[in-house]
């Protein structure tokens, strides 16, 4: 009936994790999509000229959704330690990983103080070093990624599932 139509509070809580994390992952690929474009050899001279300008456009768009996303997923991941009924996330074994995605999601941030000082350079216009500053920030951008980024993102999944799963007859 009508009921059906509404989520319950307490699984759209256990899923939140998982869509503001999977939203971080898909912006950290889309943001290594398009800035590579600047690296094309046949146009890093303009890239050089255009990157200042580009990049302090992109950074301050884009530095809010990051923190945005961040922050969502590790108020959502301590809501769901916090309120979850009982035991639950402990039976469940998902408490570690609601737990490890907020640690993941605060390791991106120790990436910064590598991500700084290109982002600093670019955005103060390094003149012909813009486009080897993208290059660096673009691989330290790629560790945290594939590092804290991605596994931040399966804990999230994981800790999920564990939590939503039915609970087997036999207590497993």
């Amino acid at each position: 009936m009508a009921s059906g139509l509404f989520v319950n509070p307490a699984t759209l809580l256990n899923v939140v994790p998982v869509i503001s994390s999977t939203c971080q992952l898909w912006f950290g690929w889309d943001q290594y999509e398009f800035l590579q474009l600047f690296l094309k050899r046949d146009i890093q001279a303009q890239s050089n000229q255009l990157l200042p300008s580009y990049f302090t456009t992109f950074f301050n768009r884009g530095a809010p959704r990051v923190g945005g996303l961040l922050l969502t997923t590790i108020v959502s991941s301590a809501a769901n330690l916090r309120y979850a009924p009982g035991n639950l996330l402990h039976e469940r074994g998902s408490f570690i990983w609601y737990s490890a995605a907020i640690g993941f999601a605060l390791g991106h941030l120790t990436y910064f103080p590598f991500i700084f000082p290109h982002i600093r350079a670019i955005t103060s216009d390094a003149k012909e070093k813009n486009v080897t500053e993208l290059k660096n920030w673009l691989y330290v951008h790629n560790w945290r990624t594939l590092t804290v980024d991605l596994a931040g993102w399966v804990c999230c999944i994981v800790a999920t599932v564990k939590t939503l799963s039915p609970v087997s007859a036999n207590g497993n």
